[in-house]
């Protein structure tokens, strides 16, 4: 996976703001802002930066060794490096806190100008509007024209949202992962539950607790905020798996004076208890309070439907090439908001590629269980070169002549991408894959295919109406559970379809079931009885009875051989008998 970035110097730069200050989207004004950030990789050149928004309660220390320490310490280390998915030897990648924020970037902490003394309560309110403001003015100052690529999980997937719609230039494409265009109501219910308990505690002073009183600020309503949010991080299942009813290992050796206290306190013995403890007081250390404050509500206010007035208003303006990856059991973004976001990029005809990744453990699987966000994110960004081989076009010859050259195709099941590869360099085609299989998702993604993630049997719904000239569904028939339903879906996306699939009539399949009493196998159908994932056995002439059932028009029908006989019987007009492989375009029956 390559070595890490070594050592990153933390920076700080002072913006050059417009007379007057930095007027925000709800009428304050900042007279000074300063911006904390890191930067590692390549030289700073023409388009090779790559720009990180960070997650909510991040920063900019995104990976790298930070003077004084031994050992990185990024929250997203394994991701950036020589090698990597943001290959530092090719890019320059930039991570700054944002606006409001406690690590740098000027925010309720940070000394008021006009008083010298930290903002607090007087820090103004502010949007995701003027937290991009600052990143763009930010990036302008260090010369960044436009980005190679924008990037943004969970809280800073939503701030990507808003700088790619409302300043689509800026990027050449964009990744949002465990994100959504605005916060659903359960996470804006949990965002308002964490904000009551720090401004309930009476330690907040208003926000005023800098230099007031013990000086502590509302510690307990925080490490609440923070309980509260780490539970959304986790899914249901790995909470169970890690402690599910277990107690603390010092229970029982527990003094009676203590166990008291904690009786009194109403507390327990859970190890959940003490796990959730431990985050808090982690946390404490590390974050403030009106911080906390201000970037919650700012990103529960965030809504592109308010400025264009809905999302396809809003994703008709992107320009960037996307990627949007979503994860199971995500509590906080769940999948079908990535949906959405996908679904209106879609409807606008723009280039989005979409995967599921079932890693199970919840929201924060974006920062740990990376391996295969690190393969999707490395290939969506990579552009490699495709070499088309010999025997991939012999493959697919009869295919590739019922397609029309310069048209939009979609692959039903495209595996790795080689159909389209082909499509691509021999006609001009602009292809796109439908995969579930994730490892074979990331080869196609990388050879440059927007590729989706879906179940073929639980339809394409994310696709408009007749959004792509041909579909094809390539040796794909045979596998899924509902083919007529798969047929019908493929029409309805598109005004026609090639199909493929092994012909079980062939003479072969029949010559070794009558001398062996067994399935064969092959290299046409290179599976045992009990391992193959082809669950019907289809034949031409059954083919063509579903789709006379069915209203679909058979348009044109080719046949095809590896093997001697077969050919000979294909030159006689023997179609079922000879055919190991039947290729068919059907349309929707007038």
């Amino acid at each position: 996976m390559g070595e890490g970035v070594g050592i990153v110097e933390p920076k700080k730069l002072k913006l050059e703001l417009p007379g007057g200050g930095l007027r925000l989207a709800y009428g304050g004004v900042l007279k000074e802002v300063e911006v904390a950030y890191e930067e590692c990789g390549a030289p700073l050149g023409d388009a090779n930066a790559v720009y990180i928004c960070h997650a909510l309660t991040g920063d900019a220390h995104v990976a790298g060794i930070r003077p004084g320490e031994e050992k990185p310490s990024g929250w997203w280390e394994e991701m950036v490096g020589p090698g990597r998915a943001f290959d530092t030897r090719r890019y320059h990648v930039i991570c700054a806190n944002v606006l409001g924020g406690c690590t740098g970037t000027t925010g309720p902490m940070s000394i008021n100008p006009d008083t010298g003394r930290p903002y607090g309560s007087s820090f103004p309110q502010y949007t995701f509007d003027d937290a991009v403001d600052v990143f763009r003015l930010f990036l302008r100052q260090l010369g960044v024209k436009k980005l190679a690529a924008l990037v943004g999980g969970s809280y800073g997937g939503l701030q990507v949202v808003n700088w790619m719609t409302r300043f689509p230039d800026d990027m050449e494409k964009v990744c949002l992962i465990a994100t959504s265009a605005s916060l659903n109501t359960q996470a804006i219910a949990l965002s308002v539950m964490s904000r009551n308990s720090i401004t309930d505690d009476p330690k907040w002073q208003g926000g005023d607790y800098y230099l007031e009183g013990d000086g502590k600020g509302p510690k307990a309503g925080l490490a609440a905020a923070r309980q509260l949010a780490h539970i959304t991080y986790l899914s249901r299942e790995l909470l169970q798996q890690k402690f599910g009813r277990r107690l603390q290992e010092n229970f029982v050796n527990a003094p009676p004076e203590e166990r008291a206290e904690r009786d009194r306190l109403f507390k327990t013995y859970f190890q959940i208890e003490s796990y959730l403890d431990y985050q808090a007081m982690k946390f404490l250390r590390r974050f403030d309070a009106n911080s906390y404050l201000h970037i919650t509500r700012s990103m529960d206010l965030s809504d592109p439907c308010d400025r264009f007035g809905s999302l396809d208003a809003a994703f008709a303006r992107v320009k960037a090439k996307t990627l949007v990856v979503s994860y199971e059991n995500d509590i906080l973004f769940p999948w079908w908001q990535s949906k959405e976001i996908v679904a209106s990029l879609m409807r606008s005809k723009k280039d989005v590629s979409y995967c599921h990744l079932e890693s199970g453990t919840g929201h924060d699987s974006f920062l740990t269980d990376i391996d295969d966000l690190s393969k999707l994110v490395g290939g969506f960004l990579s552009g490699r070169s495709v070499k088309v081989m010999k025997w991939q076009r012999r493959l697919y010859r009869n295919v590739v002549k019922m397609v029309r050259p310069g048209s939009h195709v979609v692959d039903i099941g495209c595996g790795d991408g080689t159909l389209l590869n082909v499509l691509r360099e021999d006609l001009g085609v602009r292809g796109d894959g439908v995969e579930i299989d994730v490892e074979r998702f990331e080869e196609a993604l990388a050879d440059g295919h927007d590729v989706f993630w879906e179940d073929a049997d639980e339809g394409l719904e994310t696709v408009p109406d007749r959004h792509y000239d041909t579909a094809i569904v390539s040796d794909t028939l045979q596998e899924v559970k509902n083919p007529r339903g798969l047929l019908h879906e493929a029409l309805r996306i598109a005004d026609e379809a090639i199909v493929t699939f092994p012909n079980f009539a062939a003479y072969r399949i029949r010559l070794t079931l009558a001398l062996t009493g067994r399935l064969p196998v092959s290299k046409q159908l290179p599976f045992q009885w009990y391992d193959t994932p082809n669950i019907h056995c289809i034949t031409l002439k059954d083919f063509r009875a579903l789709c006379d059932k069915e209203g679909i028009e058979i348009k044109e029908i080719r046949a095809e051989s590896r093997h001697l006989l077969g050919k000979i019987l294909l030159l006689l007009g023997f179609k079922i008998l000879g055919a190991s492989r039947i290729i068919a375009k059907i349309v929707r029956r007038n």
